[in-house]
């Protein structure tokens, strides 16, 4: 049976929104919380009774994971559900948990609500070209 091929269009916006989600868990996510650990700081005290250094590192442990997924065709669904996931839980951190909105944060919130976008997007993307059997 012949498989139908992914339109471009369709194809073009899977890669434009798993890039931005790794540009966003790189800029805002694990490259601060393990390079640019002073830029990490606020976050390590809001988290401070979650665990906090450990808790950032753990973040951003698993934003690597979500990334490494994303970039990998056959893991690419788990990479966007995973990044989904864990963008709700950062929506959340900054809505009612302990993060708050104020100075920084309320910039890192909205790159958090691309990031859950694009997340979905990509996941639904990827299952539609799942579903076509393309490469």
């Amino acid at each position: 049976m012949a498989t139908t091929q992914e339109p471009m269009p369709a194809k073009i916006v899977r890669w434009i929104t798993k890039i931005l989600v790794v540009a966003i868990f790189s800029v805002t996510g694990w490259l601060p919380k393990l390079v640019l650990r002073e830029q990490s700081q606020p976050l390590v005290e809001a988290l401070e009774g979650y665990g906090g250094q450990a808790a950032v590192y753990g973040i951003a442990a698993a934003e690597i994971v979500a990334i490494v997924l994303l970039l990998i065709p056959r893991t690419a669904i788990a990479g966007a559900g995973l990044a989904a996931v864990m963008m709700v839980g950062a929506i959340g951190s900054h809505v009612v948990g302990p993060v708050g909105l104020e100075g920084d944060f309320f910039g890192v919130f909205i790159a958090a609500c691309i990031a859950l976008i694009a997340s979905v997007v990509t996941g639904v993307l990827e299952l539609k070209k799942g579903r076509r059997g393309a490469a």
